[in-house]
């Protein structure tokens, strides 16, 4: 996720939830045309935060998914003990 992109969106997220409280005090009526326009940009941008994030969590997992999968090969002189001390552990079963 693009820290700048997020950190803006948390920001706007804010105005409008301090922007709603006012309009809530001043008007008294939370069913307002007004009120609702701005509840349904907050929406927007929740909803565009939780996809950012989601995204930088699948980025995430995706690379911590790529580091953890290099291949060892086993040497006719190492044991399987070596192998699997080595970080990933491979199992094979010979029948």
């Amino acid at each position: 996720m693009n820290q700048v992109e997020s950190s803006q969106l948390i920001l706007r997220l804010q105005l409008l939830q301090r922007r709603l409280c006012e309009m809530a005090n001043n008007l008294g009526n939370l069913t307002d045309p007004e009120i609702v326009a701005v509840s349904e940009e907050a929406d927007r941008l929740i909803i565009q935060l939780q996809r950012l994030r989601k995204e930088e969590a699948e980025h995430r997992k995706m690379s911590m998914m790529s580091d953890s999968c290099s291949v060892s090969v086993l040497s006719a002189s190492q044991s399987s003990e070596e192998v699997s001390q080595q970080g990933g552990t491979f199992l094979m079963k010979h029948s």
